[in-house]
């Protein structure tokens, strides 16, 4: 099992038992771990999914622990750096394609923070600007 995948369980298992700063620990070296090995081959969608699930898995710690404003900050990381590589030249197409589907799982978690927790009036137009184009762009594949 690589290193990544141990941390993310043992992470998981923190949580559950709400040892809330070795949680924090593991799924911060799982990340920084996964960070890396996608950096090296931007075209591993696992390894890129699976550094986004770390993220996440931060938003949602801080979250149960009252800490709104981080669980924000831990969910708009992978989507501001999905985003930047999508919109960015330097990046092959394959990547930005990885990056344009990652998009949408990293959105959808944002939205469903938005109706748990008050966010600022520019974060809500960001939020209804970008669904507005996801679901623009499903209309024109379909």
């Amino acid at each position: 099992m690589p290193q990544w995948q141990g941390l993310l369980h043992e992470g998981n298992d923190c949580f559950h038992a709400k040892k809330w700063k070795q949680a924090e620990y593991c799924y911060k070296e799982a990340a920084f771990h996964l960070d890396s090995l996608w950096s090296a081959n931007t075209k591993d969608v696992e390894l890129l999914m699976a550094w986004i699930c770390a993220v996440h898995n931060l938003s949602s710690l801080f979250e149960v622990q009252n800490n709104a404003d981080l669980s924000l900050e831990y969910l708009k990381i992978p989507h501001q750096r999905m985003l930047s590589i999508y919109q960015c030249n330097e990046y092959c197409e394959d990547t930005k394609l990885i990056a344009q589907n990652a998009l949408k799982i990293t959105f959808m978690p944002i939205l469903m923070f938005s109706k748990r927790h008050p966010i600022c009036d520019t974060c809500i137009k960001s939020l209804a600007e970008f669904k507005a184009k996801i679901e623009l762009n499903q209309q024109i594949i379909h």
